[in-house]
């Protein structure tokens, strides 16, 4: 990775970010914490329950913004892990995410809007989504839109396992 690159890793109930030669910082917010928090309890969500579910990921990282502010002028950012896997699956559609996948905003966005409006047996015929993250993946959605939104980032990098070195691939 460039140096200054962000590595965000979006594990169950937390996202720890990474500058690459540089600072680790944990957010206390993941795809499970917003469905045991704004997301809960309804299938599919409500609008006001979106909108405070990506408010929360905003907001943790307006706190780290301001404890790091040059975290803002990042040359690039690179979400890993399952949940950004899963992500990128449900957007191209297919099992395999390719080595460079870029997840553009306007794709995010519009995997959001659709996955949004489902609920959990309509979300289960999505071409690419794991069975294991058909009631999370709004949620990823959420965290990752979150990101994108507040970086203002017109792509974020999605790493497969596959392509990361070894010692990271045995971190996950």
């Amino acid at each position: 990775m460039t140096p200054g690159t962000l590595r965000v890793h979006i594990s169950d109930r937390s996202l720890t970010i990474e500058v690459t030669g540089g600072a680790v910082h944990t957010l206390p917010v993941g795809p499970l914490t917003l469905l045991d928090g704004p997301l809960r309890g309804s299938d599919p969500p409500p609008p006001a329950s979106l909108t405070n579910a990506l408010g929360l990921v905003q907001d943790h990282l307006d706190d780290l913004l301001i404890e790091a502010p040059s975290i803002e002028a990042t040359p690039g950012v690179v979400a890993v892990g399952r949940h950004a896997e899963a992500m990128a699956r449900v957007e191209i559609g297919a099992d395999e995410i390719p080595a460079g996948y870029e997840l553009l905003r306007a794709d995010a966005d519009e995997v959001f809007r659709t996955l949004a409006v489902e609920n959990v047996t309509e979300r289960r015929h999505n071409p690419g989504l794991p069975e294991g993250h058909v009631e999370s993946i709004v949620a990823t959605c959420c965290v990752i839109l979150g990101i994108m939104r507040r970086l203002e980032l017109r792509v974020l990098h999605i790493a497969n396992a596959a392509s990361l070195p070894t010692k990271q691939r045995a971190a996950r």
